[in-house]
């Protein structure tokens, strides 16, 4: 009973499957899908070390004939069975294609891609055609050689200075097998790079199926070594020191350098000291300079000993003054003791008169305040101090000159630009618009519907509109002078054709009356009365009253005399 129930359930269970086979195979019949081959891998694809192993299995999902691996190495031949393993051991056949196929209705077969991957045998970086020391601002060639490495299309040469990426480079070179690859960078060093270490990293990119992470060789550090020009710390060494008399100062010359500078002070007329400080007093020349030099270069400064007691400067304020605001100079007296101030005077302002007994060192303060106006521009203002000391005995010290710079609103000329300008129709007239002012004014011509015309002329006629302007700017502030432009008509032309006519008509009545008399002059009128006739050739011309006329007659020559 129990062997009856085992076969029913058996048949029941081949009957399902035919069933399922059928319904199966129909479906992709009737689709009109041709049916993929019925294996699987257990891995799409591979990436192995060289001479490394690999191991991958290969099943089928149907009865079948046989099937089996085909490869130059690892080959495995057909079988019944449904798991089959192509397996390698040491893998050293670069351009290897394994597949495995089965024979089913008909054979058919899936490649296995194999990638085969070498890391390099070295990583080497050096500086191309260079030795020695960097010199600042050049430029020089760093060259990164990969040797024997695999699949090149998959190596990117990575660059670093510390740790930062500065570049990197990738190869589109096809090549299963290994390879040498070079490739270069460029640099530019400055002072900050002296130390700085270079590197570069050659890396096998080989996607989800390759190690994690990507496996890489990393050239020595180059260390490199940069030499720059002396930099002299101005903060430590002013332009301008000044000196009071009889308080000595100590000037300071530090200059960054590689390889690290000396330091010397000219003082003129070829007198160099070697130090990094320098005693200045009122006897140093009026200009001394700091020289640091190495094998780079050399970097001078000038200081300028400004031999002072005493300074003048304004408060809160640097930039030129506008003429007509308020300003405040102020005195500084250093260092006084032993002294004390008898009093202030200042020059180019109302004196000042102060009374103080310092004795113990200090910095005075005094202002005063001022208005400059545009007369002020250039002057130079400076402050005394008389100073007593313990002993009945008085000194007197000056600042320095304070030159001073007033901007003042321009101011347009009125006698060269009046406010009202005629024109004759036909003649044009030039206008001439000058200002002064400080900064210099830019001037220019307004005629209204925002037309301006930046000239310190303006050529007007009988189209220019009635009121045109003229406008002066600059950064102190902007004059506008407006002209009237009155339009006139000119009547000489017509007064001198009417005088031309008038002239004309004269000349003719003269003419006429001088004809007429010329006619009665020279032609001539005349009355014969009782004339007697002539005896010479008896020729009779009678009168009005019948009288004889004797006439003569001429030949023709005697009418062409």
């Amino acid at each position: 009973c129990n062997c009856l129930n085992f076969y029913l359930f058996v048949k029941s269970l081949i009957v399902c499957f035919c069933l399922v086979f059928y319904l199966s195979y129909s479906s992709m019949c009737l689709t009109g899908t041709k049916a993929e081959c019925p294996v699987q891998l257990n891995q799409k694809s591979v990436v192995v070390r060289y001479g490394g192993s690999v191991a991958v299995n290969c099943s089928a999902s149907v009865p079948h004939k046989g099937m089996g691996w085909e490869a130059s190495e690892g080959a495995v031949t057909m079988t019944r069975d449904s798991l089959i393993t192509w397996r390698v051991s040491n893998l050293i056949e670069w351009d290897i294609q394994p597949y495995c196929y089965i024979n089913h209705e008909e054979q058919c077969q899936v490649e296995l891609p194999v990638t085969i991957y070498k890391t390099p045998d070295s990583v080497s970086i050096s500086i191309v055609n260079h030795r020695g020391p960097m010199i600042e601002g050049k430029q020089y060639e760093l060259q990164c050689d990969v040797h024997d490495v695999a699949p090149v299309q998959n190596l990117t040469v990575k660059w670093y200075k510390g740790q930062t990426l500065l570049n990197q480079t990738t190869f589109t070179e096809d090549s299963k097998t290994p390879v040498n690859e070079t490739t270069t960078l460029l640099i530019r060093p400055d002072r900050a790079d002296d130390g700085a270490q270079y590197r570069c990293e050659a890396e096998l990119e080989l996607g989800a199926e390759g190690p994690q992470p990507p496996p890489k060789e990393t050239s020595d550090l180059l260390n490199i070594t940069v030499y720059f020009k002396p930099i002299i710390n101005e903060t430590k060494l002013p332009s301008i020191v000044p000196v009071f008399r009889g308080y000595p100062e100590v000037l300071v010359c530090e200059a960054e350098g590689n390889p690290k500078p000396t330091i010397g002070w000219s003082l003129g007329a070829n007198v160099i000291v070697y130090n990094e400080t320098l005693t200045i007093s009122e006897s140093t020349p009026e200009y001394v300079y700091c020289v640091a030099n190495n094998s780079v270069g050399r970097t001078i400064r000038q200081v300028n000993v400004s031999i002072q007691d005493i300074s003048i400067s304004t408060v809160n304020h640097r930039e030129p003054m506008i003429a007509g605001e308020w300003y405040e100079l102020q005195c500084l007296i250093r260092n006084v003791a032993p002294f004390k101030i008898v009093d202030v005077r200042w020059y180019k302002l109302n004196q000042i008169n102060v009374t103080d007994t310092i004795k113990t060192p200090a910095n005075l303060t005094y202002k005063v305040p001022i208005c400059p106006d545009r007369a002020d521009d250039g002057a130079q203002f400076w402050c005394e101090a008389e100073l007593e000391a313990e002993r009945p005995q008085r000194s007197t010290v000056s600042s320095e000159h304070l030159s001073i710079t007033v901007h003042f609103k321009p101011i347009i000329n009125k006698t060269k630009l009046p406010s009202i300008v005629p024109v004759f129709r036909g003649y044009p007239e030039v206008l001439v618009c000058e200002a002064e002012g400080n900064p210099k004014p830019t001037i220019g011509w307004s005629l209204g519907s925002n037309v301006i015309v930046y000239n310190e002329t303006l050529t007007i006629s009988e189209s220019t509109p009635e009121y045109v302007y003229c406008v002066a700017n600059n950064s102190a502030g902007r004059t506008i002078r407006q002209i009237k432009v009155v339009l006139k008509e000119d009547y000489l032309p017509l007064i001198a054709g009417l005088i031309a006519v008038t002239v004309a008509f004269i000349s003719v009545i003269f003419i006429f009356i001088y004809c007429i008399y010329y006619k009665t002059a020279k032609m001539g009128r005349y009355s014969l009365k009782d004339a007697k006739p002539s005896v010479q050739n008896g020729n009779i011309a009678q009168n009005g009253k019948h009288s004889p006329i004797p006439m003569k007659k001429l030949s023709q020559s005697n009418i062409l005399a």
